[in-house]
């Protein structure tokens, strides 16, 4: 009897039931693959832990650092950098653990009692000095917590990919993102990331928001942030970039993208269907990319 012919791997479902299976685990911690300093204090080393990561990665996105490195006021005026006008400061949580002496009123006995507090403390983001009376210049605080520089080969088939949609990008800064209005990318560059596919995986999600542009799938791309608009086509830019990278045989940790989801879905719980439409036009947009760079599996 004649051996069949295997059918051909769905690589949407398969990453579909993936995120589906790790949504309903919870969500993880999200980490931008570029980050190759931690969030740390740069006159101490001291590196954030707890909430106070995510803390400075709202500041670092919202006011567009570029470091990921911060002070306080009276540490930096210890270093001898000046603080530029108009700085503003981020705010972090302090836990401390305190004691105190307790009598016991039934033995008399004195006891000692630990308890946990918070307080909020001011820091600022390494961006709003400058160094030019400083001993130690800011570019060597910088250079003392980076770590190696990605030396990784890169991937022939990811640059075909790239290469094929002939997009207008801008390598450099600390911000990945997709500007409709002027239709360009803006990319860290890719040294800086931690792996040759966190950055592929990074520019394949701009270049999947990149084909909501009306000259190509016309997908609506004017919602602000934190609207639901905006989080279906985050939606569908992650889950497009997933679908690609599962076909090209990158693996942009799942996991990653299952937190970045589990917030979408809160944003828009009300639409119990708008999960099964941003794949579908996640799939159409995975098609459009593959397809211009004559990657598409074939249809069985």
């Amino acid at each position: 009897m004649a051996n069949r012919k295997q059918p051909a791997t769905d690589h949407y479902q398969l990453v579909i039931e993936q995120l589906l299976a790790l949504l309903e685990q919870g969500t993880v911690p999200w980490q931008r693959g570029w980050a190759r300093t931690p969030y740390c204090n740069a006159h101490s080393g001291h590196r954030y832990s707890g909430i106070n990561p995510v803390l400075a990665e709202i500041s670092v996105m919202t006011r567009g650092y570029n470091s990921t490195l911060f002070l306080g006021f009276g540490q930096a005026k210890e270093r001898g950098l000046q603080m530029t006008k108009g700085s503003k400061a981020t705010w972090l949580l302090l836990g401390r653990t305190a004691k105190k002496e307790e009598i016991d009123p039934a033995t008399g006995e004195v006891k000692e009692k630990r308890f946990g507090f918070s307080k909020w403390i001011k820091v600022f983001n390494l961006d709003c000095f400058t160094d030019a009376d400083a001993e130690v210049k800011i570019c060597e605080l910088i250079k003392r917590y980076r770590g190696e520089s990605n030396t990784a080969p890169r991937l022939d088939k990811a640059e075909q990919l790239i290469a094929a949609q002939q997009a207008a990008a801008v390598f450099g800064g600390n911000r990945a993102c997709y500007a409709p209005k002027i239709d360009q990318i803006n990319m860290p560059v890719y040294e800086s990331f931690s792996s040759a596919e966190a950055y592929y995986a990074t520019f394949i999600h701009e270049l999947s928001h990149r084909t909501g542009h009306q000259s190509r799938l016309g997908r609506d791309l004017t919602s602000k942030k934190d609207s639901p608009g905006y989080a279906f086509e985050e939606l569908i830019a992650d889950m497009s970039a997933a679908f690609v990278c599962s076909v090209l045989g990158i693996n942009p940790d799942l996991e990653h993208h299952a937190s970045y989801l589990a917030n979408w879905m809160r944003l828009i719980a009300d639409d119990k269907q708008a999960f099964f439409r941003a794949s579908h036009l996640a799939q159409v947009a995975a098609n459009l990319l593959l397809e211009s760079a004559e990657l598409l599996p074939p249809a069985e």
